[in-house]
């Protein structure tokens, strides 16, 4: 059997291939490099979080008021 075209899959192609194929180390590298190529995330400032952790508080004090 030949291996799948890593190359031209796509990141979420990739990542259901390496849930059926676990120990496909090549597919797992692949998936990397088409990680690694994508631009940087966003970084969030100490503020930043800080306020998303108040928000995220507050929303689960609104879903569990009892707690």
């Amino acid at each position: 059997m030949s291996k799948p075209n890593f190359a031209a899959m796509s990141k979420t192609e990739l990542k259901r291939y390496l849930l059926e194929h676990r120990n496909d180390t090549e597919a797992f590298h692949a998936l990397m490099d088409k990680i690694d190529a994508e631009p940087n995330p966003k970084f969030y400032t100490i503020d930043e979080v800080g306020e998303l952790q108040k928000l995220i508080e507050e929303k689960r004090a609104k879903e569990n008021p009892y707690q």
